[in-house]
Protein backbone atom coordinates (compact mmCIF):
# COMPACT_ATOMS: atom_id res chain seq x y z
CA UNK A 1 0.00 0.00 0.00
CA UNK A 2 1.49 3.35 -0.92
CA UNK A 3 2.13 5.79 1.39
CA UNK A 4 -0.56 7.95 0.43
CA UNK A 5 -3.07 5.60 0.51
CA UNK A 6 -1.95 4.30 4.31
CA UNK A 7 -2.18 7.94 5.29
CA UNK A 8 -5.26 8.60 3.94
CA UNK A 9 -6.79 5.42 5.57
CA UNK A 10 -5.42 6.37 8.99
CA UNK A 11 -6.87 10.23 8.82
CA UNK A 12 -10.06 8.17 8.70
CA UNK A 13 -9.63 6.02 11.91
CA UNK A 14 -7.96 9.01 13.91
CA UNK A 15 -10.19 11.77 12.96
CA UNK A 16 -8.76 13.59 16.14
CA UNK A 17 -5.41 14.53 14.41
CA UNK A 18 -6.61 17.60 12.78
CA UNK A 19 -9.54 18.07 15.20
CA UNK A 20 -9.38 16.14 18.68
CA UNK A 21 -12.79 18.00 19.47
CA UNK A 22 -14.57 17.63 16.48
CA UNK A 23 -17.44 16.02 15.77
CA UNK A 24 -16.56 12.37 15.76
CA UNK A 25 -16.95 12.35 19.44
CA UNK A 26 -20.44 12.82 18.56
CA UNK A 27 -20.72 9.39 17.95
CA UNK A 28 -20.10 8.17 21.46
CA UNK A 29 -22.63 7.16 23.91
CA UNK A 30 -22.91 9.24 27.01
CA UNK A 31 -22.50 6.05 29.12
CA UNK A 32 -19.30 4.87 29.68
CA UNK A 33 -18.89 1.15 31.27
CA UNK A 34 -16.18 0.21 33.93
CA UNK A 35 -13.84 -1.31 31.85
CA UNK A 36 -12.87 2.40 30.49
CA UNK A 37 -11.56 3.25 34.52
CA UNK A 38 -10.27 0.17 34.58
CA UNK A 39 -7.85 0.04 31.42
CA UNK A 40 -7.06 3.77 32.47
CA UNK A 41 -5.64 2.83 35.49
CA UNK A 42 -3.63 -0.03 33.78
CA UNK A 43 -2.26 2.16 31.35
CA UNK A 44 -0.84 4.53 34.33
CA UNK A 45 -0.24 1.74 36.74
CA UNK A 46 0.69 -1.23 34.71
CA UNK A 47 4.29 -1.01 31.96
CA UNK A 48 1.81 -4.23 29.86
CA UNK A 49 -0.09 -4.83 26.82
CA UNK A 50 -3.50 -4.23 28.14
CA UNK A 51 -6.11 -5.98 26.15
CA UNK A 52 -9.95 -5.72 26.11
CA UNK A 53 -11.81 -8.71 25.09
CA UNK A 54 -15.75 -10.25 25.19
CA UNK A 55 -18.25 -11.49 22.42
CA UNK A 56 -18.97 -9.69 19.56
CA UNK A 57 -20.92 -6.32 19.78
CA UNK A 58 -20.81 -5.63 23.73
CA UNK A 59 -19.35 -2.37 23.24
CA UNK A 60 -15.10 -3.14 22.87
CA UNK A 61 -14.47 -0.82 20.54
CA UNK A 62 -16.54 1.92 22.57
CA UNK A 63 -14.99 1.37 24.87
CA UNK A 64 -11.24 2.01 22.95
CA UNK A 65 -12.43 5.30 22.09
CA UNK A 66 -13.78 6.66 25.13
CA UNK A 67 -10.16 6.08 26.57
CA UNK A 68 -8.59 8.17 23.87
CA UNK A 69 -11.23 10.75 24.72
CA UNK A 70 -10.06 10.45 28.10
CA UNK A 71 -5.99 10.66 27.17
CA UNK A 72 -6.71 13.76 25.29
CA UNK A 73 -9.39 15.70 27.60
CA UNK A 74 -7.71 14.71 30.91
CA UNK A 75 -3.72 13.95 30.22
CA UNK A 76 -2.84 16.12 27.32
CA UNK A 77 -1.44 13.26 25.29
CA UNK A 78 -0.59 14.96 22.08
CA UNK A 79 -2.98 14.00 19.60
CA UNK A 80 -0.37 12.76 16.96
CA UNK A 81 1.19 10.38 19.80
CA UNK A 82 -2.45 8.46 19.83
CA UNK A 83 -3.12 5.79 16.52
CA UNK A 84 -6.48 3.79 16.35
CA UNK A 85 -6.62 0.83 14.02
CA UNK A 86 -8.80 -1.82 13.06
CA UNK A 87 -7.63 -5.34 11.15
CA UNK A 88 -10.97 -5.52 10.61
CA UNK A 89 -10.99 -2.89 7.67
CA UNK A 90 -11.82 -4.55 3.81
CA UNK A 91 -8.68 -2.92 2.45
CA UNK A 92 -6.34 -4.97 4.36
CA UNK A 93 -9.13 -8.06 5.88
CA UNK A 94 -7.91 -10.15 2.63
CA UNK A 95 -3.93 -9.72 2.69
CA UNK A 96 -1.93 -11.44 5.64
CA UNK A 97 1.19 -10.11 3.80
CA UNK A 98 -0.47 -6.69 3.89
CA UNK A 99 -1.53 -6.79 7.24
CA UNK A 100 1.64 -7.67 8.44
CA UNK A 101 3.64 -4.65 6.30
CA UNK A 102 1.24 -2.44 7.43
CA UNK A 103 1.87 -3.15 11.34
CA UNK A 104 5.20 -2.34 10.90
CA UNK A 105 4.53 0.58 9.04
CA UNK A 106 2.77 2.16 11.88
CA UNK A 107 4.93 1.62 14.27
CA UNK A 108 7.30 3.12 11.90
CA UNK A 109 5.10 6.29 11.53
CA UNK A 110 4.79 7.00 14.92
CA UNK A 111 8.09 6.38 16.39
CA UNK A 112 10.20 8.12 13.22
CA UNK A 113 11.71 10.29 16.13
CA UNK A 114 14.09 7.30 18.34
CA UNK A 115 15.81 9.77 20.50
CA UNK A 116 12.26 11.21 21.95
CA UNK A 117 11.07 8.81 24.51
CA UNK A 118 7.45 10.08 24.93
CA UNK A 119 5.14 6.66 24.87
CA UNK A 120 2.90 6.62 21.86
CA UNK A 121 -0.54 4.71 22.27
CA UNK A 122 -1.57 2.40 19.61
CA UNK A 123 -5.12 1.38 20.05
CA UNK A 124 -5.68 -2.22 17.51
CA UNK A 125 -8.78 -3.14 17.67
CA UNK A 126 -9.92 -6.56 16.16
CA UNK A 127 -6.16 -7.60 16.13
CA UNK A 128 -7.37 -11.30 16.18
CA UNK A 129 -7.57 -10.61 12.23
CA UNK A 130 -3.57 -9.86 12.16
CA UNK A 131 -2.01 -13.50 11.73
CA UNK A 132 0.51 -13.96 14.85
CA UNK A 133 -0.26 -10.99 15.78
CA UNK A 134 1.04 -12.00 19.31
CA UNK A 135 4.75 -12.21 17.88
CA UNK A 136 4.51 -8.50 16.44
CA UNK A 137 3.75 -7.35 20.06
CA UNK A 138 6.04 -9.26 21.92
CA UNK A 139 8.83 -7.91 19.41
CA UNK A 140 8.20 -5.00 20.20
CA UNK A 141 7.32 -5.11 23.77
CA UNK A 142 10.50 -6.62 24.24
CA UNK A 143 12.67 -4.13 22.62
CA UNK A 144 10.86 -1.63 24.90
CA UNK A 145 10.00 0.45 21.92
CA UNK A 146 8.47 3.76 23.77
CA UNK A 147 4.96 2.32 22.71
CA UNK A 148 1.63 1.18 24.76
CA UNK A 149 -0.28 -1.33 23.39
CA UNK A 150 -4.19 -1.26 23.84
CA UNK A 151 -5.59 -4.07 22.34
CA UNK A 152 -8.56 -5.44 21.44
CA UNK A 153 -10.07 -9.04 20.01
CA UNK A 154 -13.40 -10.86 19.99
CA UNK A 155 -13.54 -13.58 22.58
CA UNK A 156 -15.48 -15.78 20.40
CA UNK A 157 -12.57 -15.97 18.04
CA UNK A 158 -11.30 -19.09 20.14
CA UNK A 159 -7.72 -18.96 18.12
CA UNK A 160 -7.25 -15.45 19.85
CA UNK A 161 -7.56 -16.72 23.50
CA UNK A 162 -4.62 -19.37 22.50
CA UNK A 163 -2.55 -16.90 21.29
CA UNK A 164 -2.66 -14.63 24.29
CA UNK A 165 -0.93 -17.71 25.97
CA UNK A 166 2.03 -16.63 24.63
CA UNK A 167 2.28 -13.21 26.17
CA UNK A 168 1.93 -14.39 29.55
CA UNK A 169 3.44 -12.02 32.01
CA UNK A 170 3.72 -9.21 28.81
CA UNK A 171 -0.68 -8.42 28.72
CA UNK A 172 -3.09 -7.35 30.99
CA UNK A 173 -6.62 -8.73 29.95
CA UNK A 174 -10.01 -6.76 30.56
CA UNK A 175 -12.70 -9.28 29.64
CA UNK A 176 -15.71 -7.79 28.86
CA UNK A 177 -19.23 -9.45 28.63
CA UNK A 178 -22.65 -8.16 27.89
CA UNK A 179 -23.70 -5.75 30.33
CA UNK A 180 -24.86 -6.97 33.86
CA UNK A 181 -28.54 -5.95 35.56
CA UNK A 182 -26.61 -3.47 37.73
CA UNK A 183 -25.08 -1.89 34.72
CA UNK A 184 -28.01 -2.45 32.78
CA UNK A 185 -29.73 -0.29 35.41
CA UNK A 186 -27.55 2.53 35.16
CA UNK A 187 -27.98 2.82 31.47
CA UNK A 188 -31.35 3.21 32.07
CA UNK A 189 -31.58 5.82 34.64
CA UNK A 190 -28.60 7.49 33.32
CA UNK A 191 -30.04 10.78 33.02
CA UNK A 192 -30.95 10.41 36.91
CA UNK A 193 -27.97 10.45 38.22
CA UNK A 194 -28.99 9.71 41.78
CA UNK A 195 -30.09 6.76 41.35
CA UNK A 196 -25.99 5.91 40.67
CA UNK A 197 -25.02 7.74 43.35
CA UNK A 198 -27.47 5.68 46.09
CA UNK A 199 -26.77 2.03 44.64
CA UNK A 200 -22.72 2.67 44.64
CA UNK A 201 -22.53 3.67 48.27
CA UNK A 202 -24.05 0.23 48.78
CA UNK A 203 -21.33 -1.10 46.80
CA UNK A 204 -19.40 -4.08 48.59
CA UNK A 205 -22.22 -6.58 48.93
CA UNK A 206 -19.81 -9.34 47.84
CA UNK A 207 -17.57 -8.95 50.55
CA UNK A 208 -19.62 -8.88 53.29
CA UNK A 209 -21.34 -11.89 51.74
CA UNK A 210 -18.24 -13.60 51.91
CA UNK A 211 -17.36 -12.19 55.51
CA UNK A 212 -20.61 -13.59 56.81
CA UNK A 213 -21.80 -10.24 58.03
CA UNK A 214 -25.37 -10.83 57.91
CA UNK A 215 -25.82 -7.91 60.20
CA UNK A 216 -24.19 -5.33 58.16
CA UNK A 217 -26.00 -6.80 55.15
CA UNK A 218 -29.37 -6.09 56.56
CA UNK A 219 -29.23 -2.64 57.32
CA UNK A 220 -27.62 -1.91 54.37
CA UNK A 221 -30.53 -3.37 52.21
CA UNK A 222 -33.08 -2.27 54.30
CA UNK A 223 -31.18 1.66 54.40
CA UNK A 224 -31.09 1.37 50.37
CA UNK A 225 -34.86 0.40 50.02
CA UNK A 226 -35.37 3.93 51.79
CA UNK A 227 -33.50 5.81 49.31
CA UNK A 228 -34.67 3.56 46.05
CA UNK A 229 -38.23 3.46 47.05
CA UNK A 230 -38.91 6.13 44.42
CA UNK A 231 -36.90 4.08 41.71
CA UNK A 232 -39.18 0.53 43.05
CA UNK A 233 -41.07 0.62 39.52
CA UNK A 234 -37.99 1.03 37.82
CA UNK A 235 -35.87 -1.67 39.22
CA UNK A 236 -39.27 -4.28 39.00
CA UNK A 237 -39.21 -3.56 35.65
CA UNK A 238 -35.73 -3.75 34.23
CA UNK A 239 -36.06 -7.08 35.53
CA UNK A 240 -38.14 -8.01 33.11
CA UNK A 241 -36.69 -6.50 30.34
CA UNK A 242 -33.40 -7.44 31.06
CA UNK A 243 -34.32 -10.92 31.41
CA UNK A 244 -36.12 -10.72 27.91
CA UNK A 245 -33.51 -8.23 25.77
CA UNK A 246 -30.03 -8.82 28.08
CA UNK A 247 -27.21 -7.37 28.07
CA UNK A 248 -26.14 -6.65 24.39
CA UNK A 249 -26.81 -2.46 24.24
CA UNK A 250 -27.71 -2.66 20.25
CA UNK A 251 -30.44 -4.95 20.87
CA UNK A 252 -32.31 -2.36 23.21
CA UNK A 253 -32.82 0.04 20.26
CA UNK A 254 -34.53 -2.55 17.81
CA UNK A 255 -38.20 -1.69 18.14
CA UNK A 256 -39.45 -4.62 16.27
CA UNK A 257 -39.02 -8.02 18.84
CA UNK A 258 -38.34 -9.90 15.24
CA UNK A 259 -35.50 -7.54 14.59
CA UNK A 260 -34.32 -8.37 17.93
CA UNK A 261 -34.36 -11.71 17.09
CA UNK A 262 -33.06 -11.98 13.59
CA UNK A 263 -29.79 -9.60 15.22
CA UNK A 264 -28.81 -11.85 17.98
CA UNK A 265 -29.64 -15.01 15.32
CA UNK A 266 -27.03 -13.70 13.06
CA UNK A 267 -24.37 -11.81 14.84
CA UNK A 268 -24.35 -14.35 18.51
CA UNK A 269 -25.06 -17.56 17.15
CA UNK A 270 -24.54 -18.01 13.17
CA UNK A 271 -21.09 -15.86 13.41
CA UNK A 272 -20.07 -17.46 16.31
CA UNK A 273 -20.79 -21.39 15.44
CA UNK A 274 -20.45 -21.23 11.86
CA UNK A 275 -17.59 -18.68 11.72
CA UNK A 276 -15.42 -18.24 14.67
CA UNK A 277 -15.42 -22.02 15.37
CA UNK A 278 -14.94 -22.70 12.07
CA UNK A 279 -11.91 -21.15 12.39
CA UNK A 280 -10.87 -23.55 15.08
CA UNK A 281 -11.98 -26.71 13.86
CA UNK A 282 -12.77 -27.70 10.51
CA UNK A 283 -15.97 -29.66 11.68
CA UNK A 284 -18.18 -31.13 8.71
CA UNK A 285 -21.37 -30.65 10.53
CA UNK A 286 -21.65 -27.57 12.13
CA UNK A 287 -25.40 -28.17 12.48
CA UNK A 288 -24.53 -30.86 15.17
CA UNK A 289 -22.80 -28.05 17.32
CA UNK A 290 -26.14 -25.74 16.95
CA UNK A 291 -28.36 -28.88 17.97
CA UNK A 292 -26.00 -28.92 20.79
CA UNK A 293 -26.49 -25.36 21.96
CA UNK A 294 -29.86 -25.39 21.37
CA UNK A 295 -30.16 -28.43 23.58
CA UNK A 296 -27.82 -26.19 26.22
CA UNK A 297 -30.65 -23.18 25.69
CA UNK A 298 -33.51 -25.25 26.68
CA UNK A 299 -32.19 -26.52 29.14
CA UNK A 300 -30.41 -24.16 32.24
CA UNK A 301 -29.33 -25.12 35.21
CA UNK A 302 -30.58 -28.61 34.82
CA UNK A 303 -27.89 -31.37 35.75
CA UNK A 304 -26.57 -32.40 32.64
CA UNK A 305 -25.01 -36.34 31.99
CA UNK A 306 -23.01 -35.98 28.87
CA UNK A 307 -24.04 -39.69 27.69
CA UNK A 308 -27.68 -39.00 27.95
CA UNK A 309 -27.51 -35.80 26.05
CA UNK A 310 -25.81 -37.76 23.73
CA UNK A 311 -28.27 -39.81 23.20
CA UNK A 312 -31.59 -36.81 23.52
CA UNK A 313 -30.35 -34.70 20.18
CA UNK A 314 -28.67 -37.81 18.09
CA UNK A 315 -24.91 -36.35 18.42
CA UNK A 316 -21.98 -38.72 19.49
CA UNK A 317 -20.67 -37.88 22.69
CA UNK A 318 -17.32 -36.96 21.14
CA UNK A 319 -19.39 -34.37 19.87
CA UNK A 320 -20.25 -33.20 22.79
CA UNK A 321 -17.35 -33.34 24.72
CA UNK A 322 -15.00 -31.26 22.85
CA UNK A 323 -17.81 -28.90 21.74
CA UNK A 324 -18.74 -27.98 25.65
CA UNK A 325 -15.19 -26.16 26.28
CA UNK A 326 -15.41 -24.30 22.59
CA UNK A 327 -18.93 -23.02 23.73
CA UNK A 328 -17.59 -21.54 27.00
CA UNK A 329 -14.78 -19.99 25.37
CA UNK A 330 -16.66 -17.89 22.96
CA UNK A 331 -18.68 -16.89 25.42
CA UNK A 332 -22.05 -18.74 24.76
CA UNK A 333 -22.00 -20.88 27.51
CA UNK A 334 -21.09 -20.69 31.82
CA UNK A 335 -20.37 -24.26 33.07
CA UNK A 336 -20.76 -25.18 36.44
CA UNK A 337 -19.25 -28.64 37.67
CA UNK A 338 -20.69 -30.78 40.81
CA UNK A 339 -19.52 -29.77 43.96
CA UNK A 340 -16.47 -31.73 45.56
CA UNK A 341 -14.91 -31.36 48.79
CA UNK A 342 -12.04 -31.09 46.96
CA UNK A 343 -12.59 -28.46 44.46
CA UNK A 344 -9.14 -28.31 42.24
CA UNK A 345 -9.08 -31.57 41.78
CA UNK A 346 -9.67 -32.94 37.80
CA UNK A 347 -13.16 -34.70 38.09
CA UNK A 348 -15.51 -36.13 35.32
CA UNK A 349 -19.07 -35.77 35.78
CA UNK A 350 -22.43 -34.25 35.51
CA UNK A 351 -22.26 -30.56 35.06
CA UNK A 352 -24.81 -27.49 35.05
CA UNK A 353 -25.07 -24.99 32.24
CA UNK A 354 -26.35 -21.50 31.39
CA UNK A 355 -26.55 -19.20 28.64
CA UNK A 356 -23.92 -16.43 29.33
CA UNK A 357 -27.05 -13.66 27.89
CA UNK A 358 -30.90 -14.73 28.16
CA UNK A 359 -31.70 -12.99 25.36
CA UNK A 360 -29.71 -15.58 23.47
CA UNK A 361 -31.83 -17.86 24.98
CA UNK A 362 -35.24 -15.97 24.06
CA UNK A 363 -33.90 -15.35 20.32
CA UNK A 364 -32.69 -18.79 19.55
CA UNK A 365 -35.89 -21.00 21.51
CA UNK A 366 -38.64 -17.93 20.46
CA UNK A 367 -39.18 -17.06 23.83
CA UNK A 368 -39.39 -13.55 23.13
CA UNK A 369 -43.13 -12.68 25.28
CA UNK A 370 -44.36 -11.45 28.78
CA UNK A 371 -42.89 -14.61 30.81
CA UNK A 372 -43.64 -13.32 34.36
CA UNK A 373 -46.53 -14.76 34.73
CA UNK A 374 -45.18 -18.15 34.41
CA UNK A 375 -43.51 -18.76 37.68
CA UNK A 376 -41.54 -21.62 36.74
CA UNK A 377 -39.76 -19.53 33.98
CA UNK A 378 -38.55 -16.63 36.12
CA UNK A 379 -37.71 -18.70 38.81
CA UNK A 380 -35.14 -20.58 36.28
CA UNK A 381 -33.84 -16.76 34.38
CA UNK A 382 -33.58 -15.38 38.56
CA UNK A 383 -31.27 -18.47 38.65
CA UNK A 384 -29.74 -17.59 35.66
CA UNK A 385 -29.18 -14.21 36.95
CA UNK A 386 -27.45 -15.32 39.87
CA UNK A 387 -24.68 -17.56 38.01
CA UNK A 388 -23.93 -14.36 36.23
CA UNK A 389 -22.82 -12.34 39.14
CA UNK A 390 -21.28 -15.45 41.15
CA UNK A 391 -19.45 -16.69 38.04
CA UNK A 392 -17.62 -12.77 37.84
CA UNK A 393 -16.67 -12.44 41.66
CA UNK A 394 -12.82 -12.02 41.29
CA UNK A 395 -12.34 -13.94 44.82
CA UNK A 396 -13.90 -16.89 43.52
CA UNK A 397 -11.95 -20.17 43.61
CA UNK A 398 -14.80 -22.29 41.71
CA UNK A 399 -18.87 -22.13 41.74
CA UNK A 400 -20.01 -25.98 41.73
CA UNK A 401 -23.80 -27.28 42.44
CA UNK A 402 -24.73 -29.51 45.36
CA UNK A 403 -26.49 -32.65 45.01
CA UNK A 404 -26.97 -35.77 47.38
CA UNK A 405 -29.70 -37.60 46.99
CA UNK A 406 -32.75 -35.25 47.70
CA UNK A 407 -30.56 -32.27 49.04
CA UNK A 408 -29.48 -29.94 46.57
CA UNK A 409 -28.36 -26.18 46.40
CA UNK A 410 -27.68 -24.06 43.50
CA UNK A 411 -24.18 -22.74 43.77
CA UNK A 412 -21.33 -23.19 46.13
CA UNK A 413 -19.01 -20.77 45.94
CA UNK A 414 -15.57 -21.50 47.20
CA UNK A 415 -12.93 -18.60 47.50
CA UNK A 416 -10.12 -18.47 50.44
CA UNK A 417 -9.23 -21.77 50.12
CA UNK A 418 -11.57 -24.55 51.11
CA UNK A 419 -14.34 -21.45 52.63
CA UNK A 420 -17.94 -21.73 50.93
CA UNK A 421 -20.65 -19.94 50.91
CA UNK A 422 -23.82 -22.00 49.51
CA UNK A 423 -26.50 -19.92 48.00
CA UNK A 424 -29.90 -21.42 46.60
CA UNK A 425 -32.50 -19.16 44.46
CA UNK A 426 -35.89 -19.37 45.59
CA UNK A 427 -37.98 -17.54 43.65
CA UNK A 428 -41.25 -19.47 43.34
CA UNK A 429 -43.16 -19.74 46.05
CA UNK A 430 -43.33 -23.17 47.32
CA UNK A 431 -43.46 -25.36 50.90
CA UNK A 432 -39.46 -26.10 50.18
CA UNK A 433 -37.82 -24.13 53.98
CA UNK A 434 -34.03 -24.60 51.79
CA UNK A 435 -33.60 -28.40 53.37
CA UNK A 436 -30.37 -28.36 50.96
CA UNK A 437 -28.91 -25.32 51.98
CA UNK A 438 -29.39 -26.47 55.79
CA UNK A 439 -28.10 -30.28 55.07
CA UNK A 440 -25.07 -28.84 53.16
CA UNK A 441 -24.56 -26.36 56.17
CA UNK A 442 -24.75 -28.90 58.74
CA UNK A 443 -22.85 -31.33 56.85
CA UNK A 444 -19.87 -28.82 56.31
CA UNK A 445 -20.26 -26.77 59.73
CA UNK A 446 -21.00 -23.54 58.47
CA UNK A 447 -22.68 -20.89 60.41
CA UNK A 448 -24.03 -18.72 57.21
CA UNK A 449 -25.89 -19.14 54.07
CA UNK A 450 -27.87 -17.59 51.49
CA UNK A 451 -31.12 -17.33 49.82
CA UNK A 452 -31.82 -15.32 46.73
CA UNK A 453 -35.43 -14.23 46.88
CA UNK A 454 -37.90 -12.18 45.29
CA UNK A 455 -39.52 -11.13 48.49
CA UNK A 456 -39.48 -7.35 49.46
CA UNK A 457 -37.63 -7.38 53.03
CA UNK A 458 -34.04 -8.63 53.50
CA UNK A 459 -34.04 -10.66 56.56
CA UNK A 460 -31.69 -13.37 58.56
CA UNK A 461 -33.40 -16.09 60.32
CA UNK A 462 -31.24 -19.56 61.36
CA UNK A 463 -28.53 -18.35 60.39
CA UNK A 464 -29.62 -17.80 56.52
CA UNK A 465 -29.75 -14.65 55.32
CA UNK A 466 -33.01 -14.08 52.63
CA UNK A 467 -31.51 -11.78 50.53
CA UNK A 468 -34.11 -10.16 47.50
CA UNK A 469 -32.68 -10.70 43.67
CA UNK A 470 -32.96 -7.01 42.91
CA UNK A 471 -30.78 -6.09 45.50
CA UNK A 472 -28.46 -8.80 45.37
CA UNK A 473 -27.96 -7.95 41.60
CA UNK A 474 -27.63 -4.01 42.12
CA UNK A 475 -25.41 -4.01 45.15
CA UNK A 476 -23.36 -7.11 43.74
Amino acid sequence: MPDKNLGNLLKLYNPWWDDHRGRWREDLPDYQRPVVQEVLSDIKELPQIISITGPRRVGKTTALRQVICYLLDKLDIAPSHILYFSFDDPEVYGSEDLQRVIFDRLIEKMTVDSKNRTPRYFFLDEIQRLPKWELYLKRYYDLKFPVRFIISGSASSAIFRQSQESLLGRIKDRHLLPFSFREYCFYRLRHRPEFATIVGEHFGLRQSLMDGNWQEIVGSIKQLEIELSTFENDVRQAIVSYCREGGFPEVWSLADPVRKIEYLMEQQVRKVLYEDLMALTQYRKPENVLRFFVYLLAHPGMEINMSTLSKQIGVERRIVEENLPRLIMTDLIIRIQKFSHQPLRVRQGNIKCYPVDLALRNAVLKTWYDFTANPVMMGMYAENLVAHEICKWPEVIEVAYYREKKNEVDFVVTYGGNRYLPVEVKHRKSDDKATGLKHFMKKYKLDFGVVITRDLACRFSEEILYLPLRYFLLTN
